[in-house]
Parts: C-alpha cells; structure tokens; sequence
C-alpha cells in the first residue's frame, strides 16, 4: 500500500467502511417505513369524546334531577300548606264544600271508613284510595297531610258527628297532585328540549377535540419515528467507522505501523464526535422534558463579548462583528445554556457560509425583551429548508458542513426554556443571508 491519504478509500473498497456523504439520510416529512407496532393514536381520541359526552349528559341528568325535585317539593310543600288551612281545627261540624277549588275533595266517612258525603270540586277528580278504619286512626293521628296513594294528599281530621244519622266520624280533606306531576313531567320536557342542543354542540366539540389529539398523536409518533430514524442514522455513520478502522488497527504487520497509528487516531476522532452527538441528544431530551435551568443574573452583554472573542480566537478567517445597544441586557437565565444558544447561532453561521463571510451579532431591547440576532451575508437558506429547519436533524441537502443537525434544534429549546422564542426572518432583497433573532423575556 503506497501513501496513507487513500486510507479511507482502500478501507471503503473491502466494505469495512460506509461513505459518510453518500448514505441515505431519512429528511423530516418523508413518509418512513411503518413499525411492527404502530401507536394507535385515534382511540384515544375516541375516549376523549366519551368521556366529555358522558360528563355532560351526567352534568345535565343531575340538574334536571335537582330541578324537578326541588319543584316538586315546593309544590308538596304548598299543597300540604292549603290542606292544613282548609281543614283546620278538629270541630263536630262537617264543611259543607270543598275548601280547595276545583282540585279539593272532602270526604265524610264513618267508623268503618265508608263514604258519608262527598264534596268533590271538579267530577274529574281521581279516585280516592278506600281507607280501613284502622288507616283511618293511624292517619287522624298525624298532625300534618300526607300522601295517599299516587294521585292525593290529604289529611284526616276526627269529629264527633259523621253527618246525618251516623255518628262519630272523619272528615278527608284532600287535594289532587296530578296538576303537580304534570307541571314536574313538563319541567323535565323543557329541559330535555333545551339540553339537546347543548348536548349536540358538546359531541362536536368533543368530536373536534378528539380529532386534534389524534392529529397531534400522530404528528408526535411521525416525529418521534424521524427523529428515531436520524439518530441512528447519525449514530451508525461513525459505529460503521470505527468497525472499518478498528479491523484496521488489528493488523500486526510492522510494516503497517503508520497506518495502524492512523486508524487509531480515526478512532479516537468517531468516538469523540459520537460522544458530542450523544451529548447534544441528552441536553435536547432534557429540555424538551423540562429540566429546571440553573438560573441566575446574566449580563447577555458579557456573554456576546466572550461568544465573539472566542469565535474570532478559534477562526481568525472569519469576520465576526459585536453591536450592542446601549442600555441594561441582563436576564434571569442559565448562563451556559445561553452562551451554548449564542455560540450554536454563530458555529451555524460559520459552517454554512464560505470563506470570509462576514456574521454580526447584535444585541438590544425591543417591548420588555432582550433581542439578540445573528446575521450574515452568505448565500442564504433555502426556501424548502426555512419551514423545518429548527427541526432535529435537518440540514441542506447539498451541505458538506461537519455537524449532527441539532444545533438549531438546542438553540430553539433553549430559548423555550427560558421563556423566549427564536425566529428566522423573512429574506430581504438588501440582505441575502441568514438572519435569526431570539427574544427572551427581560426581568421585570
């Protein structure tokens, strides 16, 4: 083997190597091959409208119940109330009508509790139960009406004369509780009637409600599935490289010992870069899942000054320019996090711009916010790529730039997590480049 620069090339030859640039990588939004156990995200919705329809028609049951008792018991209390002031004191005397209108009835009845006199206020009057004597004692003994049977209340009253020739009677005097169980049978219509269309207008919102779950369900289990599908893919580029090199750095020929120190170093290079990878995977599940953020008083002020010297420390090639405002730029934040979200901001801006483009970062005040932009002028991002680009993973399909994909994503859950958002601005014909700008809530 003459040279050791086609290393990677005669490694690639024997199939110990997969190309880094020529894989397949699975792009955010193309469908992806269906897993052996897919989420079942429409049943959930369906539970949703369930339990809304049922809360609701238990919701409605319970106030038509309460209603229609609490009628009724008015009612009953009223009826007993004209009962009471229609028969009043026991007397030896029998009413000679019925005190209680046209649904009022008073019956005179003997020992034995047959009819004497009848004084009904309207024939269509139900029939009054019969009573025994026994019932009759046990009923004159109550001091206030009670209900007899399902159609009267009334109240039995002892007096010394039955009327005409008997003696030693009762007096009824009743009134009818069918106007009531009319009047509760219509209250409860009425209420049906109207929680109709409550009802209706419950199952669709449920019914949309439950839609929308199902769509965010089935956007979450698509994302989850890219994201799943670009990390291994991320993380199988480098496995593959250190298999190959590994293979490699086993041969014991002394003759191969600078190629074997070569691989070595590859080695060394994979493992570094997918220990970053896995770093940056961590930090972004921590702040999707809400981490608490070390917070205390940063001065973005500082950290733009320290972000920028290092910037122009590390790529003198690379023109870097500071604008500050003039006023206060603190904020209540975790000041790593914020120096990773700025210093992510300008690596994505270096990486993705040629040679000598020029990047600004600018630092200001706008409506109780801290602002900080990074602009550059190079060639711009591509339309296709501007609707998902703070997705995990994405990248321009023609970009050869170094880098997992997900510094973009850290940066958006960084300012989420600090209360803020990050934002890329609409092109204009007088800038071409890129221009981000990330709002974080000032103190208050």
């Amino acid at each position: 083997m003459s040279g050791f620069a086609g290393l990677g090339e005669n490694i690639r030859a024997v199939g110990l190597l997969a190309p880094d640039d020529t894989s397949p990588r699975p792009l955010p939004g193309r469908p992806l091959p269906p897993v052996e156990r897919p989420i079942r995200p429409h049943r959930t919705g369906q539970r949703t409208v369930c339990f809304w329809l049922i809360a609701m028609i238990a919701t409605l049951g319970a106030v038509a119940a309460l209603s229609a008792h609490t009628l009724a018991h008015h009612l009953t209390a009223r009826t007993d109330q004209e009962i009471t002031r229609a028969s009043g004191a026991p007397s030896t005397s029998v009413p000679p009508a019925p005190p209680l209108g046209e649904n009022g009835l008073v019956l005179v009845l003997d020992d034995r509790g047959r009819v004497v006199e009848r004084h009904p206020g309207s024939a269509g009057l139900p029939a009054f139960p019969a009573l025994t004597s026994a019932r009759l004692k046990a009923y004159a003994a109550q001091s206030e009406p009670s209900a007899f049977g399902e159609s009267y209340r009334a109240k039995v009253v002892r007096t010394a004369d039955a009327g005409r020739d008997h003696q030693a009677g009762y007096v009824v005097t009743a009134r009818s509780t069918a106007d009531d169980r009319r009047a509760v049978a219509h209250l409860l219509q009425v209420e049906t009637a109207a929680a109709l269309p409550l009802l209706a207008t419950v199952l669709i919102g449920a019914r949309r409600l439950g839609r929308r779950e199902v769509r965010e369900r089935q956007d979450t289990e698509r994302r989850l599935r890219e994201f799943m599908a670009a990390a291994g893919h991320e993380l199988r580029n480098p496995l593959t490289t250190i298999s190959g090199y590994t293979e490699l750095a086993r041969v014991d020929d002394p003759a191969h010992e600078p190629m074997r120190r070569e691989a070595l170093d590859r080695i060394t290079t994979e493992v570094g870069r997918m220990g970053a990878l896995i770093d940056e995977l961590v930090l972004l599940t921590r702040l999707d899942f809400g981490q608490p953020l070390q917070l205390t008083c940063v001065d973005l002020a500082q950290l733009c000054r320290d972000a920028v010297s290092a910037a122009r420390a590390c790529h003198p090639d690379r023109p870097v320019r500071l604008l500050l405002a003039p006023g206060d730029h603190t904020v209540t934040g975790d000041p790593l996090r914020l120096h990773q979200l700025v210093a992510n901001l300008l690596a994505n801006a270096r990486v993705h711009t040629p040679p000598g483009t020029t990047t600004t970062l600018g630092l200001g005040t706008e409506d109780g916010h801290r602002v900080i932009e990074v602009l550059d002028d190079g060639p711009g991002i591509p339309a296709e790529l501007r609707a998902r680009l703070f997705d995990p993973f994405v990248r321009g399909a023609e970009t050869r730039a170094a880098g997992s994909g997900l510094g973009l994503s850290i940066v958006a859950a960084i300012a989420t997590a600090h209360g803020g958002v990050v934002t890329l601005e609409p092109s204009e014909p007088s800038h071409r480049g890129a221009w981000f700008r990330v709002r974080i809530p000032a103190p208050s």
